[in-house]
């Protein structure tokens, strides 16, 4: 009996160091997270996201819990939307990094934040901005301004969060654009340049919404669900998986039709 007794402790003090370390504590904002990986690779909109606006500033912001870079040669792909813009973590530098297609430009504007460097194994405020340029930050700190003025250009393709974005060539990107492996929580997105640098205040809390909000996504459902409601009100909810071009519509009318047989 008594060499089970010490069977069982020994057993259970194996699984302690297992399930503390299955998932990071909770971020500053609390509530549920997002988990990616080889397996659940990315979540996107199934309709297109605002292609018709012209966006003179947006902010796109999250938390972010990595437990490490990228392997170098590669980089993640964080937050965006083909065509538009994108927020990505370099492997060669570990810094994050910010396209956006401005009109008229000839070629993509990019920032590559040096100094930008997401510590890993804990929580961290990221932010892409963008005016028509792009600029990036991390808890509180950041700027990098370029080139200033205009607006962003249309996309009527889908926003995007992990996964592989596809873009047209970024020369400051070097390397493969690979699955992000790690964990999101609280994403928003701003219609204007909400952060100035070179410091502002990081959010306290749950993202709130105001009247600059057009996407805002808490991750705060069940584990298993495969919807994440966008919490703006825009309709803008995201899905594992996603869709990808001409599935759009097909997609649309699948979901539509299974959420009508689950509400019933």
């Amino acid at each position: 009996m008594i060499y089970r007794h010490i069977l069982t402790s020994l057993f259970l003090i194996t699984l302690i160091p297992l399930s503390s370390d299955a998932f990071p504590p909770p971020s500053p904002a609390g509530g549920g997270m997002l988990q990616l990986d080889e397996k659940h690779d990315f979540v996107a909109t199934v309709k297109s996201w605002f292609p018709d606006e012209e966006f003179e500033g947006l902010t796109a912001e999250a938390w972010i819990y990595f437990e490490g870079p990228p392997l170098p040669l590669s980089f993640w792909s964080i937050i965006g939307q083909e065509g538009r813009f994108g927020l990505v973590l370099h492997g060669n530098t570990g810094a994050l990094g910010a396209c956006g297609y401005a009109e008229g430009a000839n070629t993509v504007v990019v920032i590559g934040g040096k100094n930008q460097h997401p510590p890993k194994a804990e929580w961290v405020h990221v932010t892409a901005i963008y005016d028509a340029g792009a600029g990036i930050g991390t808890n509180g700190k950041g700027g990098n301004w370029c080139c200033p003025g205009g607006h962003l250009i249309k996309s009527n393709k889908p926003l995007r969060i992990g996964g592989i974005i596809p873009q047209k060539p970024w020369r400051h990107f070097v390397g493969e654009n690979v699955k992000l492996r790690g964990y999101i929580d609280e994403i928003r997105i701003s219609s204007v340049v909400r952060y100035v640098g070179p410091e502002w205040e990081i959010p306290k809390g749950k993202f709130e919404v105001d009247e600059h909000t057009i996407s805002l996504w808490h991750f705060d459902e069940a584990a298993g669900f495969s919807r994440f409601k966008d919490a703006s009100g825009n309709g803008h909810h995201l899905w594992r998986g996603g869709v990808i071009d001409g599935l759009a519509v097909e997609a649309q009318r699948k979901l539509t039709t299974t959420w009508g047989q689950l509400k019933r």
